[in-house]
């Protein structure tokens, strides 16, 4: 059996996600608040009346209608997949091939090394500078030098919180010979999209999700913004029926309705801010800036802060110590109460230590 295996694929190791199974859950970047009530009885109307014995959909026009609205970019400069993990996976079967180069910063999200193994490539991570400031010269010289086929930037950064500033995604768009990736799965919780430089850029790709800030991570729908020539060729790789009708029906829903689905923007930005305040008082951690919806904090207390916090029926997200990291915490924002009873139980971890 194992000859008929790839052998990229042999050694890689499965990302496999238990089902979380605790009183509180802060480590996904979730929303903590569900989808609003009163849509989702709606929603249980229109799906009364939809026909779920014929396929959905196959290019989705009245959720690429929706998206349209939202972003203003045209519907043929839209697509969409399963989260963004499948506009990932679609980018590397088309554009590529194996032993191809893809530069990223680092740390940033695990989907870019996981498809760049399994599309055969060379991944180049470029870490951070000093604070966790992107080196934006490294990337530039690294996808310059290596012909890279595709370079990420993940703004707001997962996992570290951090910001690119507008000028510096020029300077790589206008200097590096790649397919420019830009994740802005946490954009709404920053809000400088870069969405207005597609207009000048053919080699810019803007990914984005109903995930994060639109509280839907349980119905997987990412979408990808770009020129109209790249949007085709993903096209060519995307499979038929790829989001199924419930999907497509509940995003048309929750983006014709923002007022209600992004109501708690505010007060997460504002807990963010409250929180990291706290943190930013203990001894032993050292806090980062965030535009997004979590904190960032390396501490060499992170075992016993985890361990803490999952005595207590709590999961948050642990990195181990790494080349380039040391331990840390990524602490998704949860609703007041919960937050608050977490930051208690950090406390008495770290002043026990101290």
């Amino acid at each position: 059996m194992e000859n008929l295996i790839r052998k990229n694929i042999q050694n890689l190791v499965a990302y496999k996600v238990d089902a979380p199974q605790y009183e509180i859950i802060v480590n996904a970047n979730e929303s903590p608040y569900d989808f609003p009530m009163i849509l989702k009885r709606k929603f249980t109307d229109e799906i009364c009346n939809t026909d779920l014995n014929r396929y959905p959909e196959a290019c989705f026009p009245e959720l690429l209608k929706a998206l349209s609205d939202y972003t203003g970019i045209p519907t043929d400069g839209i697509i969409c997949g399963s989260g963004s993990d499948e506009l990932i996976a679609m980018i590397n079967q088309a554009f590529v091939n194996p032993g191809d180069v893809v530069v990223s910063h680092s740390p940033s999200f695990d989907m870019y090394n996981i498809w760049a193994n399994i599309s055969d490539s060379r991944h180049i991570r470029v870490p951070d500078l000093p604070g966790h400031l992107p080196d934006v010269d490294g990337l530039i010289k690294a996808a310059c030098d290596n012909q890279a086929k595709l370079l990420y930037l993940c703004n707001p950064n997962n996992p570290t919180g951090y910001i690119f500033p507008k000028q510096d995604i020029i300077k790589i768009l206008d200097a590096v010979p790649s397919l420019v990736v830009l994740d802005e799965a946490y954009i709404e919780f920053f809000g400088e999209s870069g969405v207005d430089l597609l207009a000048n850029y053919p080699r810019l790709l803007i990914l984005r999700t109903l995930s994060k800030a639109f509280g839907l991570a349980g119905i997987r729908c990412g979408y990808a913004l770009g020129n109209k020539p790249v949007i085709d060729v993903l096209y060519k790789v995307k499979a038929p029926y790829n989001l199924n009708v419930l999907t497509q029906k509940l995003a048309v829903l929750a983006l014709q309705n923002r007022d209600k689905t992004l109501k708690n923007l505010a007060e997460i930005k504002s807990e963010r801010e409250k929180v990291m305040a706290v943190l930013k008082e203990f001894p032993n951690l050292t806090v980062y800036p965030s535009g997004s919806n979590f904190i960032y904090f390396e501490t060499p207390l992170a075992e016993k802060i985890y361990e803490a916090l999952l005595s207590r029926n709590i999961l948050i997200k642990r990195f181990k110590e790494t080349g380039t990291c040391p331990e840390s915490i990524r602490f998704s924002m949860g609703k007041p109460k919960e937050n608050q009873k977490i930051l208690e139980i950090i406390r008495e971890v770290v002043y026990n230590e101290a």
